[in-house]
């Protein structure tokens, strides 16, 4: 019997605001260091630790770890969900649609070393949509959770979305 499991999470996402901030700061420390150079040490100085922290701060951010608010595992015969306490269990004849938006896995050379941004995202029996951000851990999780998608694709009349960006 074919297995997956992981967990659902919920990445942090900043605002608008403070995007356009660390991006306004990043600008202008830089013109004032490397563009104007100042001859004022404080202000120099300052640009470079405004400059250094926000560069920081854009690197980072995708690096911070996702907040674990479940678990979700699918064999060949249902769906079971954990999420946020409350256990829900679907049963893949009953399913429409099954559908996983891969955005990769975790790792250095990719996004993030917690994990990307994956949904896995299904409709039930009663026209419910559920869509969950999940990590896949390594390259032979995503390879098990492809294989499973195959296995239930070509067992039943299930209609699988899968799409992968790279």
């Amino acid at each position: 019997m074919t297995f997956f499991e992981t967990r659902i999470v919920r990445a942090w996402e900043p605002t608008k605001w403070l995007k356009t901030l660390v991006s306004l700061l990043l600008l202008a420390s830089a013109g004032i260091v490397f563009i104007w150079d100042p001859e004022i040490a404080w202000l120099k100085t300052t640009g470079y630790v405004v400059y250094f922290i926000t560069f920081f701060f854009s690197l980072s951010t995708s690096f911070i770890k996702p907040k674990d608010i479940g678990s979700v595992s699918i064999t060949e015969d249902r769906i079971k969900v954990e999420y946020k306490g409350e256990k829900a269990s679907f049963l893949i004849s009953e399913l429409q649609e099954l559908g996983l938006d891969d955005r990769g896995y975790a790792s250095f050379w990719k996004h993030s070393l917690q994990g990307n941004k994956n949904h896995l995202f299904f409709t039930d029996g009663l026209n419910d949509q559920y869509d969950f951000e999940i990590t896949i851990q390594n390259k032979e999780k995503k390879e098990d959770l492809q294989q499973l998608l195959k296995d239930l694709k070509s067992n039943t009349l299930l209609k699988i979305k899968q799409t992968e960006i790279s």
